[in-house]
């Protein structure tokens, strides 16, 4: 796994989604035929159609085109006024009719000095550059809900193929007790019991089944569909590629998009502050024309220029406002920066107590439950242990299996939520730790 940042998203690539699959989500996925792909799902064809359907990446593109034309409007110069006046005219005595009128026909406009043209193109490109932080943010956001649903697709399959052995290891028992029973070996309180069991397990593999169908739609519902045309996604539940430690990830947090976004926020500020002191420069209103005088039918330039006065404190307020606020987005950033670290540290020590219950679980507990409940039934069936022994040790390894499986769901989930803090891969290029199925 490369440690290099991934870049925000705008078309998503078929490599990048390879690194963006591998990133968020510390899982093995392999790649599936086309006619598996009717039966299956991968995390990457599953995040392909995230951002190929999403509205919340889809309003960007409004919001740049709302840009655009900010741009547009940012760049337009001070208009140009046609003027008409006539003087002396339909008055009474010697300026009776318009005999002695005067037409005077003008140009006028404002010469904007300051460059605040230049000012106001500035604020726009940066606002470009902050949405584009932002988009990539919210893409992150995204693709770690998709994952993070992905992933308790790919946990309740694992706990759905849990209770189906628990079912069947209910029947299989109230097999065994019934021939007892039959042969006078047992009592028929054990088997009314191992048929109360057999109903429970039943009961608990139906509602694995209705959960699996609910997450199996929420997953779907990521990219507009309803129900889940897939039989299942696909995952490696039990592997996990070791991951970087928090001192790495602190390293590199001044490339995180959260910080990223407040360097894009002082710019657009920094740009806003030019605008207000460019507009402490006064603008020239000029006006030129001719004018015709038909009482001695002669005609003349006519010009005139004029300038505000006190401008400069009218603009103080403003000036002051807008760098207050300039000012202010260093300390959001230490306080963002301070906020993901104790993310960071939570979410690590949350991954590494989810990863080490998966370990012990898994290399000692239920390795030897699994003894325990060979030991159990071969005991029952020769006479040398009671039920309740038989019962509760397969009780225990079913619950056992239970918790282990949760428990690797919540390493994947950490995980993705270092994806989403982060924006960055954060598992090294070290072989991973692998642990199979005890199923």
């Amino acid at each position: 796994m490369s440690s290099s940042r991934p870049l925000g998203i705008k078309k998503a690539s078929s490599a990048y989604l390879k690194l963006i699959s591998a990133a968020l989500v510390t899982m093995s996925i392999s790649v599936q035929s086309a006619n598996a792909q009717n039966s299956s799902i991968t995390l990457e064809n599953a995040l392909k159609r995230t951002l190929s359907n999403n509205p919340d990446l889809v309003v960007f593109e409004f919001k740049s085109s709302a840009l655009d034309g900010e741009s547009k409007m940012a760049s337009l110069r001070p208009e140009m006024s046609v003027g008409v006046e006539v003087e002396n005219v339909l008055g009474t005595g010697e300026v009776s009719g318009i005999k002695d009128a005067e037409l005077t026909l003008t140009l006028s406009s404002v010469i904007e000095l300051g460059d605040k043209v230049s000012g106001r193109m500035n604020v726009v490109s940066s606002k470009k550059a902050q949405l584009l932080t932002q988009r990539r943010i919210r893409t992150l956001d995204i693709l770690g809900e998709t994952t993070r649903r992905y992933i308790n697709v790919i946990v309740q399959q694992a706990l759905h193929k849990t209770e189906q052995r628990a079912e069947m290891l209910a029947r299989t028992m109230l097999q065994t007790v019934s021939a007892r029973v039959e042969a006078g070996a047992s009592s028929p309180l054990e088997k009314k019991r191992a048929e109360s069991a057999l109903s429970q397990a039943r009961l608990s593999l139906l509602i694995s089944e209705q959960k699996l169908n609910e997450y199996k739609r929420d997953l779907a519902i990521m990219w507009g569909d309803t129900n889940a045309a897939f039989a299942e996604v696909e995952g490696t539940l039990l592997s996990f590629p070791n991951s970087l430690s928090l001192e790495h990830m602190l390293s590199q947090l001044q490339s995180n998009p959260h910080v990223l976004l407040y360097a894009d926020n002082y710019r657009v500020q920094e740009a806003r502050l030019r605008v207000v002191q460019a507009s402490q420069q006064f603008d020239i209103a000029w006006e030129a024309g001719i004018r015709r005088m038909q009482g001695i039918d002669d005609t003349a330039l006519v010009a005139s220029i004029s300038v505000p006065l006190n401008t400069t404190p009218r603009n103080l307020g403003e000036y002051e406002q807008q760098r207050a606020l300039l000012d202010s987005i260093d300390y959001q950033k230490q306080a963002k920066i301070r906020e993901l670290t104790r993310q960071l540290n939570q979410v690590i020590s949350a991954k590494d107590q989810a990863l080490l219950t998966v370990t012990t679980l898994q290399d000692n507990v239920v390795p030897t439950l699994e003894s325990a409940l060979k030991l159990a039934r071969d005991g029952y069936e020769s006479g040398r242990y009671n039920y309740i022994e038989w019962v509760t040790t397969q009780q225990q390894l079913i619950d056992m299996q239970r918790t282990m499986i949760k428990a690797a769901g919540l390493v994947h989930l950490r995980s993705a939520d270092l994806e989403a803090l982060t924006g960055i891969p954060v598992f090294s290029d070290s072989p991973s730790t692998s642990a199979q199925s005890s199923q």
